[in-house]
């Protein structure tokens, strides 16, 4: 079986450019289903050009590659800096609208367990725009997750969290990495997960370094 073959996600020689500037220098990496991946850069570097590209894959078909037949559409959930959510419906409202859109079933367990885990549960009849900033990443992480299947996406998730938002959002991410894989950009050097982790590292638009990091 080829390297190829067995990884879930496979990127090749990706370049990209914004207008004269070149921002992503013939990228060339694999993910893997069960893998959490940390992609790391100072500001600027391509980080979230390059999340952009994968969710954007079709564009890049060159490039990019997913296990499955020609046919088959992997399912890709994103978490960018826009939060993506409706601020005058309430987190119900927003889970349910955007789990449609997914063309995904509305699993009242699965919502109430992760609600229950981020504390939100109280105010999922609540509109958004009562919530605050850590509240509000904490519902967009849940919609994120809600919506995941092959590929999660996640730039910067755990921006405004408390430590115990943090310590949540680890122990969930890390369960919901071993059917997925995920692909998470940070400037945390500590986050404290308990599982092993990959980092990939970008630096002026190349991609220096895949090391893995054991805690």
């Amino acid at each position: 079986m080829t390297f190829k073959e067995q990884a879930l996600f496979v990127c090749k020689d990706l370049s990209y450019s914004i207008g004269k500037k070149r921002i992503l220098k013939q990228i060339s990496f694999a993910l893997f289903r069960g893998e959490l991946v940390l992609l790391r850069g100072d500001n600027g570097v391509g980080k979230t050009t390059l999340l952009k590209a994968i969710l954007n894959h079709e564009r890049h078909k060159d490039s990019f590659s997913f296990i499955g037949s020609e046919s088959a559409k992997p399912r890709i959930s994103y978490l960018g800096h826009e939060l993506g959510l409706y601020t005058s419906l309430s987190l119900e409202e927003n889970l349910r609208y955007f789990l449609s859109i997914a063309k995904m079933e509305y699993t009242k367990d699965k919502v109430e367990t992760l609600l229950k885990l981020f504390r939100l549960w109280a105010r999922k009849q609540d509109p958004i725009f009562t919530f605050s900033r850590g509240m509000k990443q904490k519902a967009a992480l849940v919609r994120t997750l809600l919506t995941g299947g092959d590929l999660i996406l996640l730039d910067e998730p755990f921006t405004a969290f408390d430590r115990s938002g943090l310590e949540t959002a680890i122990r969930v991410l890390e369960e919901y990495s071993l059917n997925s894989a995920v692909l998470l950009v940070t400037h945390d050097p500590e986050i404290p997960f308990s599982r092993k982790t990959k980092s990939l590292i970008l630096k002026e638009g190349i991609l220096e370094t895949s090391v893995p990091s054991i805690p």
